[in-house]
């Protein structure tokens, strides 16, 4: 009798359920295959993930953002991840140029001058963390800078990236050259003579990475080269630089660039054309050089920031005269440049 309950316990007993999909995403699925797909697995090796595909670049990129931007966080804690989340979103799209402009008249917050404020947070974002301490002056901004997130950029590299270009920040002289902190456990060394303090882009012998390196090795021998350079050889995004502007006319007349901005695209809410149209990146102009994408303020947009520059003789009404393309986004930062992302790098000179 006890034998035969064993038996229909046993045949009753649900069999173990799996929960192997073959629709799962990832790169171990295989369409083709039999067998079910599996979660991406997570390991130590590094090797693959952290590799860089050089697509030389000499286009370049410039978004121009209102100081107001920051006016509708009440908090300087909440104004501080609104920057940060913005300083993300431009270096995912490979931004070079961050222009912050003065949009209004007046400053309405006695307390934070935002202006200021988003280029201090921007500047702590864009520098690697381990030349922050060197070269980011304190200030009551960043406050809550340990709320920020790293940038995921490759001068940002981790311990086992091997790159041939690095960031890094004089030191003390040694003999007829300078020392330089790459953020790596081994000294770099410069054949020139530059005061301690400096920030400097360096080009490697080879790649290397931080973990191959060891205190007390010999210097490594590296030249210091452009921050364009990464770009323009190797296809590395080597981060933004950062520009204020008093009035939106100084965000084009102040251009750093050579001949300025060859394409403009105004971003605003109040007449202008519907992103989602039809064709609309392609009258993106080919093989241009340097385009800008500006951003109006989240109330008056740019014909806010066109009414209050006294060097402009254009009503804000007329704002979409001063572009070359002019657009309502209807959503975020984010939405805009992933709608041009495609245009941006097929017809980009390089």
């Amino acid at each position: 009798m006890s034998t035969n309950n064993s038996n229909r316990q046993q045949k009753r007993r649900k069999p173990q359920k799996t929960y192997e999909n073959k629709h799962l995403s990832g790169p171990l699925y295989d369409p083709n295959s039999s067998k079910p797909g599996k979660i991406q697995k997570t390991t130590n090796d590094v090797v693959n993930e952290n590799k860089i595909i050089e697509r030389p670049r000499k286009y370049t990129i410039t978004v121009a953002i209102p100081a107001s931007v920051v006016d509708s966080a009440p908090t300087l804690e909440m104004k501080t991840i609104l920057a940060g989340q913005i300083a993300r979103n431009l270096v995912i799209f490979n931004v070079d140029e961050i222009v912050i402009y003065d949009d209004k008249k007046k400053l309405t917050d006695n307390k934070v001058n935002p202006n200021l404020f988003l280029a201090h947070v921007f500047q702590y974002m864009e520098t690697p963390q381990y030349l922050r301490k060197a070269l980011v002056p304190f200030s009551p901004d960043l406050k809550f800078a340990g709320l920020l997130l790293p940038l995921e950029a490759p001068h940002h590299p981790n311990l086992h990236q091997a790159l041939k270009y690095r960031e890094g920040v004089t030191l003390d002289k040694e003999g007829s050259g300078t020392l330089i902190d790459i953020g790596m456990f081994r000294r770099a060394r410069l054949e020139k003579l530059i005061q301690p303090g400096v920030r400097v882009t360096v080009e490697l012998p080879e790649p290397l990475a931080a973990a191959d390196t060891r205190k007390g090795q010999k210097p490594i021998t590296v030249k210091a080269v452009s921050p364009k350079t990464p770009r323009e050889k190797a296809g590395h995004y080597w981060g933004y630089h950062i520009r204020l502007a008093s009035s939106f006319s100084r965000v084009i007349t102040e251009s750093p660039y050579e001949g300025g901005y060859d394409f403009t695209v105004g971003i605003s809410d109040q007449n202008a054309r519907d992103m989602f149209d039809d064709g609309i990146t392609d009258e993106v102009k080919s093989s241009f050089k340097h385009i800008l994408f500006a951003f109006g303020g989240p109330s008056g947009g740019l014909q806010e920031a066109v009414e209050a520059d006294e060097d402009l003789k254009c009503a804000g009404e007329d704002s979409a005269e001063l572009f070359d393309l002019f657009i309502d986004p209807r959503e975020s930062i984010t939405m805009v440049m992933s709608v041009f992302q495609a245009a941006i790098q097929k017809k980009g000179r390089n």
